[in-house]
């Protein structure tokens, strides 16, 4: 029986082996340079030559390639074919000055491209705290050959969008320590192996608030966290969070005896796919929150609400060169309920109707009008054009769009504050539906501030053809500072200028800060 036994896991083992070998711990993100080379479709001139660096995980996430003549030193990106005269080049692949890095010399023929052999290694350092989730950890990378500090690096909130960098190295080993230690740290330190030609994925788990390791280790090409493959280009994620409050107070000095409820969530969910120049991205976004108050021994006030936004954003980018191509985008924001205004006291409101009469409305104290019907104001957005991405890296990202668009505002009849402070009386205008053709112009920046701040702005101008010089205006800033893994405090701040709704009063302001615990799902 025991003979039996033996020869059973025999087997077991034979079948098993091969499985496990053919799995190459230090597979790339990318396809063999060969056939990056055959899908790279740059035409070459007569007179030219051509220079190819192959990418290990792609050109925008790893730093540039220094290409060194006798009369000129410039940097060129991975994975794309360069067009250079003839001649003898030196090609430095590093992770910083060129003394760090490794050099080859290489020839370049007139029509020809030359594939620089890859001589180096590429690291990826994924940071996460100990429940697996990724956030901006810091950490110094010291080379063990000569004990040489190569640089301080970063992990990436991949969950918020940001990107993964590459370290491109020499082989060998290297040392990780925390920020500020030396190679001689005898705690707070990992290491890790680069081969040649391998890319390593590497996980740093790091405490957030002590920055202290917590564990290390490589990841193979399949685990949890390793990173898409090359065969794997959708990502996706889904955040959910709440903020509220329950303030009670009874026969206090100073304060109504009454209750207060207020509460908010939302909803976050982005989808991206990505394929060589190919980039698509989705968003959906939800914001509700509403307040009661609710005074002793008296009736309820309205219930009001203080959040109310859903918004849709589709945009498809095309990099025909390394940062310039065709962008085409649709959007859409809306408010689910209905909107309406509270009259602290018995007042009177008088509404500029679309056709130029005006009425008079008078709301007892406590009572509500309602200024804007579900699903009021509507607007829809449709845009193509050229998008430049000016700048790409760990810590700024800053795009610029010029294109044409076209904008379905569906206002319905909604009421714009357009008071006088002059009167007693409360004065709103009346908007109807309109639409919109012209050239619209965007300006996207994203910068990853010290001390766990992330700073995001979307600044619109849309030229309508009928109204060209009066272009209306639209800009978004989200402040982010991440207190801990589930809180942030996050500062918004909406500006618009929009002459076509209200003439006399064309600018809306709108801001906030939160406290807000999020949960991420996927």
């Amino acid at each position: 029986m025991n003979l039996v036994r033996l020869v059973l896991a025999l087997l077991v083992l034979v079948r098993a082996g091969p499985a496990f070998a053919q799995e190459d711990p230090f597979e790339w993100l990318k396809p063999p340079p060969e056939d990056q080379l055959a899908d790279d479709e740059t035409v070459i001139p007569v007179g030219k030559g051509a220079v190819f660096v192959p990418t290990l995980t792609s050109p925008t996430s790893e730093p540039p390639v220094i290409l060194v003549t006798p009369d000129d030193v410039k940097d060129i990106p991975t994975g794309r074919r360069v067009l250079v005269d003839p001649g003898t080049y030196t090609v430095i692949v590093s992770p910083g000055s060129p003394g760090q890095g490794i050099g080859q010399a290489i020839e370049v023929r007139e029509g020809e491209t030359t594939l620089v052999p890859v001589k180096w290694g590429a690291l990826r350092v994924h940071v996460t705290d100990d429940r697996r989730v990724p956030f901006r950890g810091q950490y110094d990378l010291i080379k063990s050959e000569n004990r040489e500090t190569i640089g301080t690096g970063f992990g990436a909130d991949t969950l918020q969008g940001e990107q993964l960098m590459t370290w491109l190295l020499p082989p060998g080993v290297y040392r990780i320590v925390k920020p500020g230690a030396n190679y001689r740290a005898l705690k707070n330190y990992a290491t890790v192996y680069v081969p040649e030609a391998g890319l390593v994925r590497y996980r740093l788990v790091i405490d957030q608030q002590t920055g202290d390791f917590l564990g290390s280790g490589m990841l193979l090409p399949g685990e949890f966290g390793a990173g898409l493959d090359r065969d794997s280009r959708w990502a996706q994620t889904l955040v959910i969070g709440a903020d509220g409050s329950f303030v009670q107070s009874a026969n206090r000095g100073g304060v109504t005896n009454q209750t207060v409820l207020s509460g908010n969530v939302f909803v976050d969910h982005q989808i991206g796919y990505h394929k060589d120049a190919h980039h698509f991205t989705a968003l959906i976004q939800l914001e509700e929150g509403a307040t009661s108050i609710r005074p002793a021994g008296a009736t309820p006030l309205p219930v009001l609400k203080t959040r109310d936004r859903i918004r849709g954003d589709l945009l498809y980018n095309w990099f025909a060169r390394e940062n310039i191509g065709p962008y085409a985008r649709a959007g859409a924001e809306t408010r689910m309920f209905n909107t309406n205004v509270l009259a602290t006291e018995d007042s009177t409101f008088l509404i500029t109707r679309t056709d130029g009469t005006v009425d008079s409305t008078s709301i007892a104290a406590n009572e509500t009008l309602n200024i804007a019907r579900a699903w009021a104001p509507t607007v829809i957005r449709e845009g193509a054009g050229m998008n430049y991405r000016a700048v790409n890296n760990r810590w700024v990202t800053f795009n610029l769009r010029l294109g044409l668009g076209a904008r379905q505002n569906l206002y319905r009849r909604a009421l714009f504050p357009a008071d006088d402070p002059d009167t007693d009386t409360f004065e709103y205008q009346e908007v109807d539906s309109f639409f919109q053709e012209g050239v619209e112009s965007t300006i996207v920046l994203t910068a990853r501030l010290p001390g766990w701040a992330v700073y995001a702005t979307d600044l619109e101008l849309f030229a309508d053809f009928q109204t060209f010089t009066q272009p209306s205006l639209e800009w978004r800033n989200t402040v982010t500072l991440r207190l801990t893994r589930l809180i942030s405090l996050n500062y918004f701040a909406n500006l618009d200028y929009l002459p076509q709704v209200v003439e006399d009063k064309p600018w809306q302001l709108e801001h906030s800060v939160v406290l807000r615990a999020a949960w991420t799902i996927l």
